[in-house]
C-alpha cells in the first residue's frame, strides 16, 4: 500500500466515522444507506487484501529449502546403505544405479531431485528383504516416502504464493476504484444539504480534505544559495506556477540557512520563480511526482 493509497484508506475510514455519527442527518441523503454499504464493501475489499498481499512468500520459500535439505539427507544416506548392499551382492548395474553423492544430489534441479528419490525408493522396495541389516526398513520407506512426497508437494508454492499476491494487488486496487465512486456519490448527496446542514455540510468536508491533502501531494524541499560566495540566502521568495499558467498556486520563503521545505504539493511540473532584492530573478522547472521527495537546490546570481 503505497502512502497515497494509506492516506485514501484514512480518508475513507474517517469519512464513514463521521457520516455514522449524524444518522438524522444522513437519512435525508438520497441512496445514502446504498452508497454506505458500497464504501463499506470498498473498505473490507482493501483492507482484507491488503493483510494478504503483505503475508511474505519468505516463509514458503524457507519450508521448501528444508524440505529439500532434509530430501537430500535421507536420499543420500540411503544410496550410501544400498551401495554397501549392492557391493556385498556382487550387483554390478544395481552399484550404477544406486550411487548418488550429497553434492550431486545438492546440484541436482527440484525436478531432478524428486525423480532421483523415488527412483532410488522403488529400487530399496525390490530389494527391502535383503536390506533391513543395513537399516532400510518399511518404517525407514515410508518416511523416505513421505520426505519425497512433502518436497514434490512444495515445489509450485512460492511461485504459487507470487500469483495470490498479484491477485491480492489486483483487488485491492479494485477497493479503492470502488471506494472512489462510493465517495463521489456520498459527495454528491452532501451538497444538497449545503444550505440546510451548515454544520454537517463543514464538517464532511473536513474529513473529505484528508484525501485532497494526500491525493498526489508530496514533500518538497531545497536550498537557496548565492552563486557567487556559496552562501546561503535568507528570505528568499519562491513563486510556484503549475504548468505554466500564469497564476501563482504557492509562495513560499526560504528560513534562517536559505533552506525551505513544502509539506503538501499537488502532483504536476511547476516553474519556480526564484527572487531576493539584489539579485537576478532565476526560474527552474521541477516535477512533483507521487511517492518521491522532490529537491530543488539553486544558486542565484547578484545584479
Amino acid at each position: 500500500m503505497t502512502s497515497k493509497q494509506q492516506s485514501k484508506l484514512k480518508m475513507y475510514l474517517t469519512v464513514r466515522i463521521f457520516l455514522l455519527s449524524e444518522p438524522t442527518i444522513t437519512a435525508k441523503i438520497p441512496n445514502f444507506s446504498e452508497f454506505m454499504a458500497a464504501l463499506d464493501a470498498a473498505i473490507l475489499q482493501i483492507q482484507t487484501n491488503s493483510e494478504q498481499r503483505q503475508l511474505s512468500i519468505k516463509g514458503v520459500t524457507g519450508n521448501k529449502k528444508q524440505l529439500r535439505e532434509s530430501l537430500i539427507t535421507l536420499t543420500a544416506d540411503a544410496s550410501r546403505k544400498m551401495q554397501a548392499y549392492a557391493s556385498y551382492v556382487n550387483d554390478t548395474v544395481l552399484l550404477a544405479e544406486t550411487k548418488f553423492t550429497e553434492s550431486f544430489l545438492k546440484r541436482a534441479s527440484e525436478l531432478q531431485l524428486t525423480d532421483i528419490s523415488r527412483g532410488l525408493y522403488e529400487r530399496i522396495n525390490q530389494h527391502l528383504s535383503g536390506l533391513t541389516l543395513y537399516g532400510l526398513t518399511v518404517d525407514s520407506q515410508t518416511a523416505y516416502l513421505t520426505s519425497i512426497d512433502a518436497f514434490d508437494t512444495a515445489i509450485p508454492q512460492p511461485r504459487q504464493s507470487q500469483l495470490e499476491k498479484k491477485g491480492n494487488t489486483l483487488l485491492e486496487d479494485q477497493g479503492y476504484v470502488m471506494g472512489d465512486k462510493a465517495i463521489d456519490n456520498i459527495d454528491l448527496g452532501v451538497e444538497i444539504l449545503r444550505l440546510s446542514e451548515p454544520v454537517f455540510y463543514a464538517g464532511y468536508k473536513n474529513t473529505r480534505k484528508i484525501v485532497e491533502q494526500g491525493n498526489g501531494s508530496l514533500q518538497v524541499s531545497g536550498k537557496i544559495t548565492d552563486a557567487g560566495t556559496g552562501l546561503s540566502i535568507i528570505d528568499a521568495t519562491l513563486l510556484f506556477r503549475l504548468n505554466g499558467q500564469p497564476k501563482v498556486v504557492l509562495e513560499k520563503r526560504t528560513a534562517a540557512k536559505g533552506g525551505f521545505m513544502i509539506k503538501s504539493l499537488t502532483e504536476g511540473t511547476y516553474q519556480v520563480s526564484i527572487s531576493k532584492t539584489g539579485y537576478q530573478t532565476k526560474t527552474v522547472v521541477i516535477n512533483v511526482t507521487p511517492d518521491q521527495l522532490c529537491t530543488l537546490d539553486a544558486a542565484i546570481d547578484r545584479l
